[in-house]
């Protein structure tokens, strides 16, 4: 029976996998609160993937951290995503110009003499240029489980009746 299940839970994974592709548009606009995320490029859309665990007998499914970072963990359940180092301004030196404080949203720069401050220049600089984003709740996992709950025990009829 083991076996049976193993073999048939590719096809459950496609198939919500499948549904949550679908509920993900492609679009320049950000979706309503509470509805599936929109795609400027399709890159959640398509980060979307499903793997068996042959030892629990489960299947996992979601968006690939490798491809999409932890925006389809944030958009599914909303929070913040934090500011993106830039790697452009790791540079400073002591001795040149840098950040030294922020007054508001402008940086104030002087000659940075120690290397905490050089340090703290390379933080200011990150921060100043990529806010921290808010997400709303915007799920889109959980709705195509819940879609696909009806239709999921179909998959197990014909190996319960010996076909396969």
């Amino acid at each position: 029976m083991d076996r049976k299940t193993i073999r048939t839970l590719p096809r459950a994974g496609a198939y919500v996998r499948g549904i949550a592709r679908r509920s993900i548009k492609i679009s320049p606009t950000p979706s309503l609160p509470g509805k599936p995320p929109r795609s400027r490029r399709g890159s959640l859309k398509n980060s979307i993937i499903f793997a068996v665990e042959k030892q629990k007998t489960s299947v996992v499914i979601g968006p690939s951290a490798n491809v999409v970072g932890r925006i389809g963990q944030i958009q599914e359940f909303g929070g913040t995503e934090l500011p993106k180092p830039r790697r452009r301004y790791r540079q400073f030196q002591i001795g040149k110009l840098g950040p030294v404080r922020k007054v508001g949203a402008r940086l104030v720069f002087g000659r940075l003499k120690t290397a905490d401050q050089v340090k703290r220049a390379g933080k200011l600089a990150d921060r100043s240029l990529t806010p921290t984003r808010r997400y709303p709740r915007r799920p889109f996992m959980a709705p195509a489980l819940e879609r696909s709950k009806a239709r999921i025990p179909e998959f197990w009829k014909n190996v319960l009746r010996g076909g396969e």
